[in-house]
């Protein structure tokens, strides 16, 4: 077993923030059993969790320049994009000024100008409207109980939508029991044709919405899925393999 040492541990107004360091990992968390973000401490841009792997199939129909991130948790979504797409701009949002700090200081999240970090609550931010349209939107969202129900909600999807470009994507973190919540369909189905789905390992369901329809053929897709593996470092296959039609 591996050895686990404590390397922070306080809190803030929505609760405790702590960092382990278990073995080879780091890991971020918001309460006893639960677990926000993990790395490799040696090499953080490497996802090793199921669900932020299929999150970035993403990058499979999109060619992003610019991404927002709303959820930065420990940065290991925008570790891997900044590593994974050359010269691409990201916002990163986060409530909590506490869990950017953790992540700055003890998960690697590149300091850059091309990453720009906002303290406010997602929805809000989403609300304002005052973002640059952005090719990706990534929504994670997450409490150390259970996801943001906000981002479930129809004025959140539409918010989203809103700050999407015309051939964007905006891609949700959700859980399996959402694959039929009304109001979520309601609003993907209102803003984007093609809508797909991943289940993964975790129990998690993500979420993939485009205005475009996917014309790319399932041979190439897993061509480019292998050309993609290579520059994430890790396969693709196992998420690609589980890409369905919403719901």
């Amino acid at each position: 077993m591996s050895s686990e040492t404590t390397l922070f541990d306080g809190s803030d107004e929505w609760g405790q923030v702590r960092v382990i360091e278990r073995g080879p990992h780091r890991i971020l968390s918001f309460g006893p059993a639960d677990e926000q973000s993990r790395i490799l401490t040696k090499q953080p841009w490497l996802l090793q969790h199921d669900y932020t792997r299929a999150m970035l199939l993403s990058l499979l129909f999109c060619q992003p320049k610019r991404a927002l991130v709303l959820g930065v948790g420990g940065g290991c979504l925008i570790s891997a994009l900044a590593n994974a797409v050359k010269g691409i701009k990201i916002t990163g949002v986060e409530l909590r000024p506490l869990v950017t700090e953790m992540a700055l200081t003890h998960f690697r999240l590149p300091r850059s100008k091309r990453i720009e970090l906002v303290h406010q609550e997602g929805a809000a931010f989403l609300a304002e409207g005052n973002h640059k349209r952005v090719d990706l939107l990534f929504a994670d969202l997450y409490g150390a109980d259970s996801v943001d129900e906000v981002q479930l909600r129809e004025s959140f999807i539409d918010n989203a939508a809103a700050l999407l470009k015309d051939d964007g994507m905006l891609v949700l973190n959700c859980w399996e029991e959402h694959r039929h919540h009304q109001g979520l369909s309601r609003a993907l189905t209102r803003h984007f044709s093609a809508i797909h789905s991943c289940p993964t390992a975790d129990g998690n369901l993500v979420i993939l919405a485009g205005r475009k329809p996917l014309t790319t053929t399932l041979p190439r897709l897993r061509e480019q899925a292998q050309q993609l593996s290579t520059r994430l470092g890790y396969p693709l296959a196992d998420s690609l393999g589980r890409l369905e039609p919403w719901p």
